[in-house]
């Protein structure tokens, strides 16, 4: 169970609201069919406690008030068949659809799992309207639902912001030219702040796409982002009711808490075990401390390598132009994978694992400096802060490991017996 909340937290900042699927509701004659009596509001789910409600949800909730009837317009159904693997969720396009779901329904679902809902009411023009319930029913109908889910362009928000745009005959779009509030990265931490693994993994492997200048526009694929968007927006003008309010909402100053210092104190600690197992096994007291050094190596290249690996892997496979080609190889670097059997080498004592390991070590270690290094140049725009802050001391800690004198196990020398 544990591997499984892992595993969709891994996927979770892709995945926007993975429901269920659910029978489409039946639209009731007449609905719509008076622009005046038709309400329309933003809804925006909060997260959850489960991995995969970490980003939250956008929907429209279209009322009739003559008929009193109500829909939520969801673009972000998916069932757990089509989301297959999490490596594979990370390589393709998975398949999306949108859905006109009952409104009552929907809310007790979310107020079940003590989910935040704030309803935020648009006072669209009629001809708005009208041109937004033809744009939904369109967009739910069998022959279009379907559609190739991407984290940053085709997801729940950037839908329900494209559908609203459409109806304002594009001045949604054009009221929201200024500069984002942060970077895709930027978001990307801020929601992945209370797993630290996952936020460390997701941010070594995106590259600098990531950390590219984006407007308000470009921003409101994140529900929270597009909900402040039309509470700023001149249009339309609207008023924000919290609907259902009993999760705790985080602040700007929480989510922008750094997890710097922790990973730093991680790498250091790595550092120091690599220095002090070196040092016992210079002294030469007992087999353990040799065999315990080359196991180090062995477990330090099997978790960096792998990370390094994957990156690798969706450098070359993904669909999504943000996961190819990351800097952040450099400091998870895939070629640490050698360390797995030269360590195991060193641990038996063996001279020439001693020789390609410390020559290993040695790569890694520039390899590290040479992230830093990139850092400086404005050519190379990726943030690494977080990988930085782990790695480079870590890496630094086994070049120091091997750095001074020879790290060579001392050897009894012979002497002659007589006979």
């Amino acid at each position: 169970m544990a591997r499984h909340r892992f595993l969709l937290l891994l996927i979770g900042w892709l995945g926007g609201w993975l429901g269920s699927p659910s029978a489409q509701a039946a639209l009731p004659p007449g609905f719509g069919e008076h622009p005046e009596d038709l309400r329309v509001k933003l809804v925006t789910f909060g997260p959850g406690p489960d991995a995969h409600q970490l980003f939250g949800h956008s929907a429209l909730w279209v009322e009739d008030t003559r008929l009193r009837t109500d829909f939520l317009y969801s673009y972000g159904m998916t069932t757990q068949e089509g989301q297959g693997s999490p490596l594979h969720f990370l390589v393709r396009h998975q398949p999306f659809w949108a859905a006109r779901l009952p409104a009552a329904h929907t809310f007790a679902t979310y107020q079940r799992e003590d989910r935040s809902i704030t309803a935020q009411e648009l006072r669209l023009p009629l001809r708005a309207r009208q041109r937004l319930l033809v744009r939904l029913e369109r967009d739910v109908s069998p022959e279009h639902r379907l559609y190739a889910y991407h984290p940053t362009d085709n997801n729940c928000a950037t839908r329900v912001r494209d559908a609203l745009d459409d109806a304002l005959e594009g001045s949604l779009r054009a009221d929201a030219s200024l500069p984002a509030r942060f970077t895709w990265r930027e978001h990307l931490r801020r929601h992945t702040r209370h797993s630290p693994v996952v936020s460390l993994l997701l941010l070594t492997w995106v590259n600098d796409v990531m950390d590219a200048p984006r407007t308000r526009w470009e921003e409101a694929f994140v529900p929270r982002e597009l909900a402040r968007l039309l509470d700023t927006s001149s249009v339309p003008r609207g008023r924000v009711d919290v609907y259902v309010s009993r999760a705790r909402p985080s602040s700007d100053q929480e989510a922008g808490t750094s997890a710097l210092p922790h990973l730093f104190l991680v790498g250091a600690v790595v550092a120091g075990g690599a220095v002090v197992l070196s040092n016992l096994r210079r002294r030469g007291a007992t087999p353990g401390a040799r065999i315990a050094f080359g196991l180090y190596h062995a477990l330090f290249g099997l978790l960096s390598g792998a990370v390094g690996f994957v990156g690798l892997l969706l450098t070359r496979y993904s669909e999504h132009s943000a996961l190819r080609g990351s800097e952040g190889l450099l400091l998870f670097n895939p070629f640490a994978l050698a360390l797995v059997p030269l360590g195991i080498g060193l641990a038996f004592g063996s001279a020439r694992a001693e020789r390609w390991t410390r020559t290993c070590v040695g790569g890694l270690m520039g390899c590290a400096l040479l992230s830093g290094v990139l850092q400086l140049l404005p050519a190379f725009g990726q943030d690494l802060r977080e990988p930085l802050a782990l790695m480079l001391v870590a890496h630094l800690g086994f070049g120091m490991a091997w750095g001074g004198t020879s790290n060579a196990v001392p050897r009894m020398e012979a002497r002659p017996q007589r006979a």
